[in-house]
Protein backbone atom coordinates (compact mmCIF):
# COMPACT_ATOMS: atom_id res chain seq x y z
CA UNK A 1 0.00 0.00 0.00
CA UNK A 2 1.52 3.20 -1.09
CA UNK A 3 1.41 6.35 1.41
CA UNK A 4 -1.07 7.78 -0.01
CA UNK A 5 -3.70 4.77 0.61
CA UNK A 6 -2.69 6.18 4.02
CA UNK A 7 -3.39 9.69 3.13
CA UNK A 8 -6.35 8.87 1.24
CA UNK A 9 -7.96 6.79 4.76
CA UNK A 10 -6.81 9.71 6.84
CA UNK A 11 -8.50 12.46 4.94
CA UNK A 12 -11.68 10.65 4.60
CA UNK A 13 -11.95 9.94 8.49
CA UNK A 14 -10.65 13.45 8.59
CA UNK A 15 -14.00 14.48 6.26
CA UNK A 16 -16.64 12.45 8.35
CA UNK A 17 -15.26 13.35 11.81
CA UNK A 18 -15.66 17.21 10.49
CA UNK A 19 -18.81 16.49 9.26
CA UNK A 20 -20.22 15.59 12.65
CA UNK A 21 -18.58 18.29 13.85
CA UNK A 22 -19.85 20.91 11.93
CA UNK A 23 -23.73 19.12 12.58
CA UNK A 24 -22.59 18.87 16.61
CA UNK A 25 -21.43 22.62 16.74
CA UNK A 26 -24.86 23.51 15.04
CA UNK A 27 -27.09 21.77 17.29
CA UNK A 28 -25.44 22.71 20.47
CA UNK A 29 -24.87 26.06 20.02
CA UNK A 30 -27.27 28.88 20.69
CA UNK A 31 -28.78 30.51 17.25
CA UNK A 32 -27.56 34.08 16.98
CA UNK A 33 -29.38 37.15 15.31
CA UNK A 34 -29.84 36.22 11.46
CA UNK A 35 -27.26 39.47 10.64
CA UNK A 36 -24.52 38.76 12.62
CA UNK A 37 -21.99 36.04 12.81
CA UNK A 38 -22.90 34.33 16.21
CA UNK A 39 -20.31 31.91 18.12
CA UNK A 40 -21.66 28.78 16.05
CA UNK A 41 -21.00 29.83 12.90
CA UNK A 42 -17.33 30.56 13.00
CA UNK A 43 -16.79 27.09 13.71
CA UNK A 44 -18.66 25.66 10.67
CA UNK A 45 -16.86 28.33 8.32
CA UNK A 46 -13.65 27.02 9.23
CA UNK A 47 -15.01 23.49 9.12
CA UNK A 48 -16.31 24.26 5.61
CA UNK A 49 -12.96 25.22 4.57
CA UNK A 50 -11.46 22.10 5.98
CA UNK A 51 -13.95 20.32 3.91
CA UNK A 52 -12.80 22.19 0.76
CA UNK A 53 -9.56 21.54 1.33
CA UNK A 54 -10.18 17.63 2.21
CA UNK A 55 -12.04 17.32 -0.79
CA UNK A 56 -9.40 18.70 -2.91
CA UNK A 57 -6.42 16.65 -1.31
CA UNK A 58 -8.96 13.40 -1.51
CA UNK A 59 -9.17 14.34 -5.11
CA UNK A 60 -5.59 15.15 -6.09
CA UNK A 61 -4.59 11.94 -4.06
CA UNK A 62 -6.92 9.34 -6.00
CA UNK A 63 -5.59 11.03 -9.20
CA UNK A 64 -1.73 10.85 -8.21
CA UNK A 65 -2.81 7.07 -7.45
CA UNK A 66 -4.82 6.63 -10.95
CA UNK A 67 -1.60 8.01 -12.82
CA UNK A 68 0.82 5.86 -11.24
CA UNK A 69 -0.92 2.85 -11.22
CA UNK A 70 -1.21 2.09 -7.90
CA UNK A 71 -4.51 0.56 -6.65
CA UNK A 72 -5.70 0.83 -3.22
CA UNK A 73 -5.18 -1.58 -0.71
CA UNK A 74 -4.93 -2.35 2.98
CA UNK A 75 -2.34 -5.33 2.44
CA UNK A 76 1.10 -2.64 3.87
CA UNK A 77 -1.19 -0.65 6.20
CA UNK A 78 1.04 -1.84 9.18
CA UNK A 79 4.41 -0.89 7.57
CA UNK A 80 2.97 2.34 6.37
CA UNK A 81 1.58 2.98 9.92
CA UNK A 82 4.75 2.65 12.00
CA UNK A 83 6.06 5.29 9.04
CA UNK A 84 3.84 7.38 9.84
CA UNK A 85 4.64 7.37 13.49
CA UNK A 86 8.03 8.43 12.82
CA UNK A 87 7.12 11.11 10.84
CA UNK A 88 7.27 14.27 11.37
CA UNK A 89 3.70 15.02 10.57
CA UNK A 90 3.17 12.94 13.71
CA UNK A 91 5.44 14.56 15.94
CA UNK A 92 3.96 17.63 14.89
CA UNK A 93 0.18 16.47 15.82
CA UNK A 94 1.81 15.63 18.65
CA UNK A 95 3.36 19.03 19.40
CA UNK A 96 -0.35 20.56 18.63
CA UNK A 97 -1.71 18.01 20.88
CA UNK A 98 0.27 18.46 24.05
CA UNK A 99 0.10 22.83 23.51
CA UNK A 100 -3.73 21.72 23.63
CA UNK A 101 -3.35 20.38 26.93
CA UNK A 102 -1.08 22.76 28.61
CA UNK A 103 -2.51 26.01 26.50
CA UNK A 104 -5.28 26.77 30.22
CA UNK A 105 -2.25 25.91 32.59
CA UNK A 106 0.72 27.83 31.40
CA UNK A 107 -1.85 30.53 29.05
CA UNK A 108 -1.39 31.41 25.75
CA UNK A 109 1.65 33.37 25.52
CA UNK A 110 3.80 30.75 27.16
CA UNK A 111 2.58 28.21 25.49
CA UNK A 112 2.54 29.68 22.13
CA UNK A 113 6.04 30.44 22.25
CA UNK A 114 6.82 27.08 23.61
CA UNK A 115 4.99 25.98 20.15
CA UNK A 116 6.34 28.10 17.79
CA UNK A 117 9.94 26.83 19.19
CA UNK A 118 8.89 22.98 19.29
CA UNK A 119 7.62 23.40 15.44
CA UNK A 120 11.06 25.56 14.72
CA UNK A 121 13.14 22.73 15.49
CA UNK A 122 10.65 20.26 14.01
CA UNK A 123 11.08 21.87 10.87
CA UNK A 124 15.13 22.19 10.99
CA UNK A 125 15.98 25.53 12.35
CA UNK A 126 18.78 25.11 14.25
CA UNK A 127 19.60 28.67 15.11
CA UNK A 128 18.50 29.90 18.55
CA UNK A 129 18.60 33.40 18.39
CA UNK A 130 16.37 33.49 15.08
CA UNK A 131 14.40 30.89 16.42
CA UNK A 132 13.53 32.55 19.99
CA UNK A 133 13.24 36.13 18.30
CA UNK A 134 10.81 34.42 15.51
CA UNK A 135 8.78 32.73 18.24
CA UNK A 136 8.73 35.83 20.13
CA UNK A 137 7.24 37.48 17.23
CA UNK A 138 4.66 35.35 16.18
CA UNK A 139 3.37 35.12 19.54
CA UNK A 140 3.28 38.62 20.01
CA UNK A 141 1.49 39.03 16.79
CA UNK A 142 -1.05 36.74 17.17
CA UNK A 143 -1.50 37.64 21.11
CA UNK A 144 -2.00 41.79 19.38
CA UNK A 145 -4.19 40.85 16.57
CA UNK A 146 -6.86 38.15 18.85
CA UNK A 147 -6.56 39.77 22.33
CA UNK A 148 -6.69 43.61 21.31
CA UNK A 149 -7.95 43.85 17.81
CA UNK A 150 -10.64 40.99 18.06
CA UNK A 151 -11.14 41.25 21.50
CA UNK A 152 -10.88 37.47 22.59
CA UNK A 153 -9.94 36.59 25.99
CA UNK A 154 -7.04 34.21 25.77
CA UNK A 155 -5.91 32.10 28.24
CA UNK A 156 -3.87 33.63 31.03
CA UNK A 157 -2.84 30.35 33.28
CA UNK A 158 -2.05 30.35 36.56
CA UNK A 159 0.68 31.59 39.44
CA UNK A 160 4.27 33.00 37.70
CA UNK A 161 2.08 32.33 33.98
CA UNK A 162 -0.62 34.84 34.87
CA UNK A 163 1.39 37.31 36.38
CA UNK A 164 3.78 37.64 33.19
CA UNK A 165 0.22 37.63 31.01
CA UNK A 166 -0.86 40.57 33.08
CA UNK A 167 2.43 42.29 33.26
CA UNK A 168 2.20 42.08 29.10
CA UNK A 169 -1.60 43.17 29.30
CA UNK A 170 -0.60 45.95 31.07
CA UNK A 171 2.58 47.13 28.44
CA UNK A 172 0.55 46.53 25.06
CA UNK A 173 -2.48 49.27 24.34
CA UNK A 174 -6.14 48.48 23.77
CA UNK A 175 -7.72 50.09 21.05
Amino acid sequence: MSHLTLELIVNVLLLAFGIFCYFYVGATMPASDPLELGAEQWPQAVLFLMFLALAYNIFRIIKTNRANGISFGFGGIAKETVGFFKSKLFVAMVIVMVMALVLEYLGFLFTCFLFMVAYGLLLGERRIPVLILSALGITLILYIGFSVFLGVMLPRGYGIFRTIALAVEGIIPTF
